[in-house]
C-alpha cells in the first residue's frame, strides 16, 4: 500500500507541474495578445498634426483637438521657405496663436496670402516686421481674400526687412470661418516674378534678388504687360517695344490695348510719358482742362504743401 501510495502522490505532483507550466504558457500567450492588441490599435479618425497612439491622437506641439486639428500655442520657422496655417477645418473658437518665422538679420522676407476666410472686424491676423509684438506691426487681416474675376491677381504678398516676422492670430467666442493658408520665403521674388521673368542678384548692389521680367513684361513682379492682348495684332495695331513700349492701335482702334472702336462710347485711361519738375504733387479739388492735345491742371489741394500758383501743362 506504501508503494501504491507513493505512486499516486509522484503521479499527482507530476499533474500538478504539468498544469502550473500551461497556465504560465496561457498567461504569457494573453500578455502578448494584449500588448499586440494595444499597439495594433488604430484611430478611428485621421491625425492631422500628431501620431496615433493607442488608438488616440497625441498632438504635436501647438496643435489640440481629437485630430490635433486646430493650432492652438506657439510655432517656430526656421526652414527659408514653408507654409503655415490654422489647420485642416474651421479654427477653433477663442483660438490664440502665434509663428515667429526666422530667417536672418536685413533679408527680405515674404507672406503670400493664398487662402483667407476669417470672422470680418472679430477675427484677425497680425503681421510684424520682426520677432516681438515691439516690433513695427505693417498689417493687419480680418475677413476675407477672394481672386478677383477676369485673372487679375489679387493675393496680397507682405514683405518684412528685418529678416524676421511674427504672425499673430485671435478670434472670439462667436463665430469662426475656414481660417488661411500663408506662404513664406526668404530672399525671393515678389510672386516668384508672376511666372513672366526670373528671379536674379545681378546689378543689385545690396545683394538682394529682384525680378529680371520677360520682353513683354514689367513691374517689381513682372505682372503688368507693355502690350496686352498684343494690341489685338494683326487687325487692329502692334505692340512697339523699342520706344516707349506700348500699343500703336490702327486708325479705327484706339484704347491701350486697341480694344476701342473709333468712335467709342467707352472711356479709358492713358498714361502719357511726361515728366513734370519735382514741384508737381498729386493733388484733389483741381480743375482740368484739355486743349491742343495738351491737359492743363489748376489748383487743387495736397498734403503737406500748398500753393495757389499749382500750375501744370
Amino acid at each position: 500500500m506504501g508503494d501504491i501510495g507513493g505512486l499516486h502522490l509522484c503521479t499527482w505532483r507530476k499533474e500538478s507541474r504539468r498544469r502550473t507550466y500551461l497556465g504560465l504558457l496561457v498567461l504569457l500567450h494573453l500578455v502578448v495578445l494584449s500588448e499586440a492588441s494595444s499597439v495594433s490599435k488604430s484611430c478611428e479618425k485621421s491625425c492631422f498634426s500628431g501620431k496615433c497612439m493607442n488608438g488616440s491622437c497625441v498632438c504635436e506641439h501647438g496643435w489640440v483637438g481629437d485630430q490635433c486639428q486646430y493650432c492652438q500655442g506657439r510655432f517656430k520657422l526656421t526652414e527659408l521657405s514653408g507654409l503655415l496655417s490654422d489647420g485642416p477645418v474651421n479654427y477653433k473658437y477663442k483660438t490664440k496663436c502665434t509663428w515667429l518665422i526666422e530667417g536672418y538679420p536685413n533679408a527680405v522676407l515674404r507672406l503670400r496670402f493664398n487662402h483667407f476666410a476669417t470672422e470680418c472686424s472679430w477675427d484677425h491676423m497680425y503681421v510684424y516686421d520682426g520677432d516681438s509684438i515691439y516690433a513695427p506691426l505693417i498689417a493687419v487681416f480680418s475677413g476675407l481674400v477672394v481672386p478677383e474675376i477676369r485673372g487679375n491677381e489679387s493675393v496680397p504678398e507682405v514683405e518684412t526687412t528685418s529678416g524676421y516676422a511674427l504672425l499673430h492670430f485671435f478670434s472670439d467666442a462667436a463665430y469662426n470661418l475656414t481660417g488661411f493658408s500663408i506662404a513664406y520665403s526668404i530672399n525671393s521674388c515678389p510672386n516668384n516674378c508672376s511666372g513672366h521673368g526670373r528671379c536674379s542678384t545681378a546689378n543689385s548692389a545690396s545683394g538682394r534678388v529682384y525680378c529680371e521680367c520677360e520682353e513683354y513684361w514689367k513691374g517689381e513682379a513682372c505682372n503688368i504687360p507693355y502690350c496686352r492682348g498684343n494690341c489685338g495684332s494683326p487687325g487692329r495695331g502692334y505692340c512697339d517695344l523699342t520706344g516707349e513700349k506700348l500699343c500703336v492701335c490702327n486708325d479705327s482702334w484706339q484704347g491701350p490695348d486697341c480694344s476701342l472702336s473709333v468712335p467709342s462710347t467707352e472711356a479709358f485711361w492713358v498714361m502719357p510719358s511726361v515728366k513734370p519738375s519735382a514741384q508737381s504733387l498729386g493733388r484733389a479739388s483741381h480743375q482740368a482742362l484739355v486743349h491742343s492735345g495738351l491737359m492743363w491742371v489748376v489748383g487743387g489741394y495736397s498734403f503737406n504743401y500748398s500753393n495757389y500758383h499749382m500750375v501744370l501743362k
